[in-house]
């Protein structure tokens, strides 16, 4: 008992652990060792071998307080609510005035949301011993919870004043200070921790985050790097200095410093993960890479270095085997960044309910994930999430004051619910923080677009392409702009500075195709939207700008080949698997791939009067008359006056035999003024009709 004692204070529970062992295994059993023993379990985080021995302890000796305080702890630990409640009464029917028991009640209710009960508990704990400082933390934060913020400050204030000396104490107060906004007086306290112990590194991390906040990021870095020599064994120290530099986009430095560390502590399996990550942020790619393999090669379900390799798929574009390895590195451990990149190769590949979800699992394992919540906010403004993507963007805005990405989200949302002025307003709140920012710029020409108020927007943005002339960018916004308001000319030479600066910028590709166009050179037109087919593959609109120049000229096979290279693309749209079906049918592709697809376009949206048009007519042609009336029918329901919906089911019709329907159909098709696509078809149906009946 002695050594294991020795050893325990000395904090070799190891050690404790094999002495202790020894001597519960002596009969008659001692309830002492057994308490010690199950003491050391938990102090080496064993919580069952710990229920074990505690519960020994007790049965050997049911006046053992200490016993069954500990005993109490570990139930709460493992979720036993109950049973550690009646230990902990038991406790205090031989001693009313134990806190440690008052505490143990306080837990549990904590747990069990009954939050009143919780604090009555816990009051009477501090009264009780003053010195525990984190019954003073647990009283803070339930009266936080339920909305009381002068007894929370109440609660760590007295913490403080009870323990002047504890750096806990003032720890918890500053927390509580910072998280309200106060950061002088969040400052303060942290000092006072530092002071108070020259080598701790808590509060000396929690200080340096608020001189980030407060504009002060010198002093923070002075902090980091003192941490260096404070902390020279401690990785939440020794790192802190080059985790600020990848946070604050130092990136080139944080590689110094981690090849440095890396050197210093060969041991820490921490530090060659993070060098990948930003080496991929400086687009080092191949230095990444091989550095990476290293990681894999040590452990192979590192998920750090799996998470990486997801990440240098993600910069190749291969998004489909980038899915696979991010969804592999999470299988091996949850992360924040792990269910962010996730959901960036999965928007790429057109999967946005997936991504959405990647999204927010990412902000919630980690609220202060502000990217993660901006992409989550950009996709709820493209699938009509308005409400939602305001939610997400005012809590960013709360975090990051007038941070200009998300005021341009709100922007977003603003215009697609036809909130012009206020859009307007949060553009160029976000402009007067980042005047060449070109999102905000390109969002507010589109606003002007459409009001048709270009010459507004046309001088601002030429005076900053003259301003910045070195902007790829400007130079192209000034082309949309001259574009819009049909000055052909000035627009290609503008779009054509901005590919002298920026040859590898798919939309001036495009934007040069449609000035080509305009000027009647359709050769160009096609030229230049495959270069930006070329530049930007997954580039979807260009692939089908293009089909329509092969459209006209009656090209069918290049038509066919560009909708099945967009299909490959984003293989989820329904409106091509659509398209592509009508083209099958049309220009004599396979029918049963054309049912297929527009099977599958039915699935996504059943009530569009073109899907169940394009449906039935596959079955027409596959001979499957019966279900071709009934999605025909349908068709010339929603949509009456489409002569060509009533010629397919006039088609249907008379192949199932049903004549006169046939007949009333297709007069339908071929009564009008004007002609359309089948009008000789349908007279024909119609003559042969006339004829069989005479």
């Amino acid at each position: 008992m002695d050594t294991g004692q020795a050893s325990f204070e000395a904090g070799d529970y190891q050690h404790a652990l094999i002495a202790f062992r020894n001597a519960a295994a002596i009969e008659p059993p001692l309830a002492e060792a057994h308490y010690q023993l199950g003491r050391t379990y938990v102090a080496l985080g064993n919580v069952e071998d710990a229920y074990r021995a505690l519960s020994k302890a007790v049965v050997l000796d049911q006046t053992h307080a200490e016993a069954q305080l500990q005993l109490a702890t570990v139930l709460v630990a493992r979720g036993q609510l109950d049973e550690a409640q009646s230990v902990a009464e038991r406790v205090l029917e031989a001693d009313p005035a134990n806190a440690r028991a008052h505490a143990i009640l306080g837990a549990k209710h904590a747990a069990t949301r009954d939050l009143l009960s919780a604090i009555t508990e816990f009051q009477t704990a501090v009264e009780l011993d003053p010195q525990r400082v984190e019954n003073f933390s647990a009283l803070g934060a339930l009266h936080s919870a339920v909305n009381q913020p002068a007894e929370a400050e109440a609660a760590y204030r007295n913490a403080a004043a009870a323990n002047p000396a504890s750096v806990q104490a003032h720890v918890a107060l500053g927390q509580l200070y910072f998280s309200r906004g106060d950061n002088a007086a969040a400052e303060e306290q942290m000092r006072v921790a530092c002071d108070l112990d020259p080598l701790a590194v808590q509060p000396r991390l929690f200080l340096a985050q608020i001189l980030l906040t407060v504009g002060r990021p010198g002093e923070a870095e002075k902090i980091y790097a003192e941490l260096k020599t404070i902390a020279a064994d401690d990785p939440s120290g020794y790192q802190a200095l080059a985790q600020f530099y990848r946070s604050s986009g130092k990136n080139e430095e944080a590689v110094a410093e981690l090849q440095s560390l890396i050197d210093a502590h060969p041991g820490d399996q921490n530090l060659k993960p993070l060098l990948v990550e930003t080496l991929i942020d400086l687009q080092k790619l191949q230095q990444a890479e091989v550095l990476n393999r290293q990681v894999l090669s040590a452990n192979p379900a590192d998920s750090r270095g799996l998470l990486a390799a997801g990440r240098l798929l993600l910069a190749k574009q291969n998004y489909q085997d980038a899915q696979t390895a991010l969804q592999k590195s999470l299988d091996v451990s949850a992360s924040s960044d792990g269910h962010y990149y996730l959901g960036v190769a999965q928007r790429s590949l057109g999967l946005t309910e997936l991504a959405k979800a990647s999204f927010a699992r990412s902000l919630a394992l980690d609220p202060q994930a502000i990217q993660a919540a901006l992409d989550l906010s950009q996709l709820e403004v493209k699938t009509g999430g308005h409400q939602e993507a305001m939610r997400l963007t005012e809590e960013t805005l709360r975090k990051r004051p007038n941070l200009p990405s998300a005021l341009l989200v709100q922007a977003n949302a603003s215009i697609a619910q036809g909130d012009y002025q206020r859009g307007e307003a949060l553009l160029e709140n976000a402009l007067a923080q980042d005047p060449v920012s070109l999102s905000a710029l390109a969002a507010l020409l589109a606003v002007h677009t459409g009001q048709r108020r270009i010459h507004e927007t046309l001088p601002r943005i030429a005076a900053l392409a003259k301003q910045h002339p070195g902007i790829a960018g400007l130079h192209f916004l000034l082309a949309l702009a001259h574009f819009g308001m049909q000055d052909v000319e000035n627009s290609e030479a503008s779009v054509q500075r901005s590919i002298a600066l920026d040859p590898d910028m798919p939309s001036a590709y495009t934007l040069l195709a449609n000035i080509n166009l305009a000027k009647g050179l359709v050769d160009k037109a096609k030229e230049n939207l495959r270069k930006a087919i070329e530049l930007n593959p997954l580039g979807v609109t260009n692939h089908m700008a293009l089909k329509n120049l092969y459209e006209k000229e009656g090209k069918w096979d290049e038509v066919k080949r560009l909708y099945e290279e967009a299909r490959k693309v984003d293989p989820g749209s329904p409106y091509l698997a659509n398209d592509l079906a009508y083209h099958y049918l049309e220009h004599g592709g396979d029918v049963h791939a054309a049912i297929s697809l527009a099977e599958s376009a039915k699935q996504k949206i059943p009530d569009s009067p073109v899907v169940a048009d394009t449906l039935g007519w596959a079955y027409y042609k596959s001979g499957q008359h019966e279900p071709a009336i009934v999605q025909l029918k349908e068709s010339v329901r929603l949509a009456p006056d489409n002569r060509v919906y009533h010629y397919h089911l006039g088609m249907a019709y008379l192949g199932a035999g049903q004549h006169e329907l046939a007949k009333r159909s297709l007069r339908n098709a071929v009564e009008g003024e004007r002609d359309f696509p089948h009008m000789a078809s349908a007279k024909a149906a119609l003559d042969q009709l006339s004829q069989a009946e005479f």
